[in-house]
């Protein structure tokens, strides 16, 4: 089903005159319509406009930018950070400029479409594409390449099922075999970690990648992403980021919205507790109820159902709104709900979802 939003304030919508609530949603702890969040950006729209009007190099760099920069900088400790229109783009912009004929890329196969995009660009590099999370696979097709600038390439949260990347693993590879390690933290800044740092800081491993690509669209409310790098890998990049000096900038509104919702999560370490809570009770009231609910220690749920589409459907019609995926399992690929918490969700709404979905499954 394709939902078109008339309105949305955090967790609930109006689609089609109807009013929902949503489950699947990657906007985790609601910043996107927190006040202060708002008036930021508002602030910012006062100041400098909706758009920048210019690229990074011309006219597109306000304060708010710089001050965003920085600020990422010292919430995951890096001496760099490039702001960039999206997400995606960061993830092209980084695999591309470390393009070289001595590069070879690791890719997980279940990594984001974008990191595989930037792989192409690189067209001097090859690639070697894994099996999800096999380390043995891994292991041997570096030991393959010695001698080569070996980069190694996944998320920290795969998308999809929810997996977590095995950092305290991968760590100790790297120091034996030397690789150069990129984490996609899409899905982990904001949610993973004790003060939402990502999954350095769940596995205390600070410092461990060598370059961190991420976005403010997801857990901090607002668009655009960031490449963030120390000061002991710029000799690896090879040329600029393409899609960075080539766009129009990140608008001042977003990047007001990403810093205030960034500073929210920085001085608060409570306000990862309510997306906690509401995680652990649509995994108890599943539990109560025998629904077969996967849930591992990242935000992202899977409900599998031979009749996904029909699931949603009547999901729908009961005042929820959520996505279907096709997830990837040792038995094969499977229709699912992907299912995730939201901090905005409150006791009462997630027994009534709970209790929807185990009258239509």
């Amino acid at each position: 089903m394709e939902f078109i939003l008339e309105k949305r304030q955090a967790h609930k919508a109006v689609v089609g005159g109807k009013e929902v609530i949503i489950f699947s949603s990657n906007d985790y702890l609601g910043l996107s319509a927190h006040p202060e969040v708002l008036r930021a950006a508002s602030e910012a729209a006062a100041l400098y406009g909706v758009g920048t009007g210019g690229a990074p190099g011309t006219t597109g760099t306000t304060s708010i930018h710089g001050e965003l920069a920085e600020a990422v900088a010292k919430f995951i400790s890096r001496d760099h950070v490039a702001l960039l229109p999206s997400g995606y783009q960061a993830n092209q912009a980084l695999h591309h400029s470390l393009d070289s004929d001595r590069t070879v890329f690791y890719i997980d196969n279940r990594h984001h479409p974008s990191a595989l995009d930037g792989v192409r660009l690189a067209r001097n590099s090859r690639l070697v594409r894994f099996d999800h999370n096999n380390l043995d696979a891994l292991k041997g097709a570096i030991l393959a390449h010695r001698g080569m600038n070996n980069i190694v390439s996944l998320p920290s949260v795969f998308t999809v099922d929810g997996d977590i990347a095995p950092l305290d693993k991968l760590n100790e590879m790297k120091q034996k075999l030397g690789f150069l390690l990129i984490l996609d933290e899409a899905h982990a800044t904001g949610c993973l970690g004790e003060t939402g740092r990502g999954v350095e800081e769940h596995f205390a491993l600070k410092g461990a990648a060598d370059f961190i690509m991420g976005t403010f669209s997801k857990a901090l409310g607002s668009q655009g992403g960031f490449i963030a790098y120390n000061k002991n890998v710029v000799s690896h990049l090879r040329s600029h980021f393409r899609t960075l000096e080539y766009s129009t900038s990140l608008s001042a509104v977003s990047a007001a919205a990403a810093l205030k919702s960034l500073q929210l999560l920085d001085s608060n370490r409570s306000l990862m507790q309510p997306l906690r809570k509401a995680k652990q009770l649509i995994i108890d009231n599943c539990a109560a109820l025998g629904i077969p609910l996967i849930s591992k220690e990242s935000m992202i749920m899977l409900l599998p159902s031979a009749n996904t589409d029909t699931l949603q459907g009547r999901l729908f019609e009961a005042g929820f709104l959520t996505i279907t995926v096709k997830a990837q399992f040792a038995s094969g690929t499977m229709p699912c709900l992907r299912i995730i918490p939201m901090a905005t969700h409150n006791e009462n709404e997630i027994k009534a979802f709970v209790d929807a979905v185990k009258v239509n499954l």
